[in-house]
C-alpha cells in the first residue's frame, strides 16, 4: 500500500499542479495562447477565445466565451483595439473582477511593444475603413514582438503566482534562445522575396514586412473592411504589372476569389499566408506559422 501511495505521489508530481491550483489563463488569440502555454508550462491552464481560422476583428460574442472569461485569473489580449468589436461585450457578460482593467489579471500584450507601426495622425474617420486609432494591431506577425510578449507574460504570471516566478521567467528565456537563431534564419531565407515589391489584399502585413525588409507596394482593399472600387483595382493592377510584382499576399479570411482574380490580372501568384497560429494546415504553433509564411513567400517568388 505504501508503495502505491509513493508511486501515486510521483505521478502527481510529474503531472504538475492539480487543475484547481493552475493559473487559469484566457487568451484572445491563438498566437497568444501558444506563447502563454510555453511560458506557463504545467503551472497554467490556457483557453483561447478566437480560433485560428477566424478573422479576429469579427468574432461572435457567444455566451460560452463569456463563461470562459468568467473563470480567468489572467486575460491576455492583443490590444490596440483589435478585439474592440467583441471583447468588451464578453467582459461585461463575464463579470469577473480579477480581469477588469487595472487589475493584475488584465494584460494588454501591446504593452510589450517597442514600436507601434502606422499610428494615424489626426482624427480617424470610419469612412477610411477599419482603421485602428492606436496603430496597426498585427504586431505578432513579427516574431521579435512575440518574444517581447512572452517576457511580459512571464512577469505578469510571476506576480500572480510568485512561487513559480523563476520557472515562468526561465521558460521565457528558453523560448528566446530557441527562436532567436530561427528568426535570423527566416530573414535570411526571405532574401529572394526582397527582390520585388509585394501587393497585399488588405493592410495586415506591415510588421512582417518591417521585420523581413519587404516592400509593400499597394493594397487591393486600400480602405480596410471596405470593398475596393473597380477603378482602384485597375490602378493597382497596372502598377503591379509595371513593377514586375510576382506575389499578391492574403490572409485565409480575406476575399480570396477577388484576390485570385486580381493576382491573375497582374500575372502574379496569390500566396495565402497564415495570419494566426492554426489558420492554415501546418501552422499549428507560433514557430511553425513562420516556417509556413517563409516557405510560401519564397515559393511564390520563384513561380
Amino acid at each position: 500500500m505504501r508503495r502505491i501511495i509513493v508511486i501515486a505521489g510521483l505521478v502527481a508530481l510529474l503531472a504538475g499542479p492539480a487543475a484547481a491550483d493552475r493559473l487559469q489563463v484566457v487568451c484572445t488569440l491563438t498566437d497568444l495562447g501558444w506563447l502563454a502555454e510555453r511560458v506557463g508550462g504545467p503551472e497554467v491552464e490556457v483557453t483561447v477565445l478566437c480560433p485560428g481560422e477566424y478573422d479576429p476583428h469579427f468574432l461572435p460574442a457567444r455566451p460560452s466565451l463569456a463563461r470562459k472569461l468568467g473563470k480567468a485569473d489572467l486575460l491576455c489580449y492583443n490590444g490596440l483595439e483589435l478585439e474592440v468589436g467583441w471583447l468588451p461585450v464578453l467582459m461585461d457578460k463575464a463579470r469577473n473582477s480579477r480581469i477588469r482593467p487595472g487589475q493584475h489579471g488584465d494584460l494588454d500584450c501591446a504593452q510589450a511593444l517597442e514600436t507601434v507601426l502606422e499610428v494615424p495622425e489626426g482624427e480617424v474617420s470610419r469612412a477610411e475603413g477599419d482603421v485602428h486609432p492606436y496603430g496597426n494591431p498585427h504586431y505578432l506577425l513579427d516574431p521579435r514582438n512575440g518574444l517581447r510578449v512572452a517576457r511580459l507574460m512571464a512577469d505578469r504570471m510571476a506576480q500572480l503566482r510568485p512561487g513559480s516566478a523563476d520557472r515562468f521567467r526561465a521558460r521565457a528565456r528558453e523560448l528566446a534562445r530557441e527562436l532567436t537563431p530561427r528568426i535570423e534564419a527566416w530573414r535570411t531565407s526571405a532574401a529572394p522575396v526582397r527582390e520585388r515589391p509585394l501587393i497585399r489584399y488588405t493592410k495586415q502585413w506591415e510588421y512582417l514586412a518591417d521585420w523581413l525588409g519587404l516592400e509593400l507596394m499597394g493594397a487591393i482593399e486600400h480602405r480596410p473592411g471596405i470593398a475596393p472600387s473597380p477603378r482602384h483595382v485597375d490602378q493597382v493592377v497596372r502598377q503591379a504589372r509595371a513593377a514586375g510584382v510576382r506575389e499578391l499576399i492574403a490572409a485565409p479570411w480575406n476575399h480570396l476569389d477577388a484576390a485570385a482574380k486580381a493576382a491573375e490580372r497582374m500575372d502574379a501568384t496569390l500566396v495565402v499566408l497564415p495570419a494566426a497560429v492554426g489558420s492554415v494546415d501546418g501552422a499549428e504553433g507560433y514557430a511553425a506559422m513562420f516556417d509556413v509564411i517563409i516557405g510560401r513567400l519564397v515559393a511564390g517568388a520563384h513561380d
